[in-house]
């Protein structure tokens, strides 16, 4: 008597022992379908937007128009553009960089912070500021250093003990180089303005 020498099939093959691609096709042909689509419209977005940055990123680099002069053979090539001759280079500061604020609490210089394009909050809720100073005097969002028309300003945004600037209680003021602000009028807390 022969025994059988096969092992029992398991669950796992007992379950794919009745699949198969044509049935589960004809039974999900719509949502395959929908994430097939799917799939293909988000790589071609990535690529599109692989191109867009690669051209932002070198915008001296630009592509050689067909009927530009000497061209030829060199169709698809790319100028690269040169420094220009005898212009006067002067250092200019960088665009959307205007200045930076020192934040200190007492003496002591706590934090430095750049002053760009985009708003600075100043606060002591993480969740709301970006200068965090952690002391009870300041409000949960104090005030707010932005720049407008390349110059910088500073507004209270309803804190409870107020702003001053060089001392003066404001709301909204532009701020100077050199301009010290005072969060609360103690004097503890205060930033300082350099251009």
């Amino acid at each position: 008597m022969k025994k059988n020498l096969l092992p029992a099939p398991s669950v796992l093959g007992r379950a794919c022992a009745g699949f198969s691609f044509a049935g589960f096709w004809r039974e999900n042909k719509s949502p395959l379908l929908l994430v097939l689509v799917a799939v293909a419209v988000v790589i071609v977005l990535l690529i599109w937007l692989a191109r867009r940055r690669r051209q932002d990123d070198f915008p001296e680099i630009r592509p050689v128009p067909a009927d530009a002069p000497g061209t030829g053979s060199d169709l698809g090539m790319t100028q690269v553009e040169g420094r220009p001759e005898a212009v006067d280079l002067k250092p200019v500061s960088s665009p959307g960089l205007h200045g930076k604020i020192e934040v200190f609490v007492g003496d002591q210089l706590i934090s430095t912070y750049l002053v760009t394009d985009n708003p600075l909050p100043i606060g002591r809720d993480p969740g709301q500021a970006l200068v965090i100073i952690q002391e009870p005097i300041i409000s949960k969002l104090h005030c707010q250093v932005f720049a407008r028309n390349g110059e910088v300003f500073v507004r209270d945004l309803n804190s409870t003990n107020g702003v001053y600037v060089n001392e003066e209680k404001v709301v909204e003021r532009r701020i100077q180089d050199g301009d010290v602000v005072f969060l609360g009028k103690k004097g503890t807390v205060r930033f300082v303005y350099h251009r």
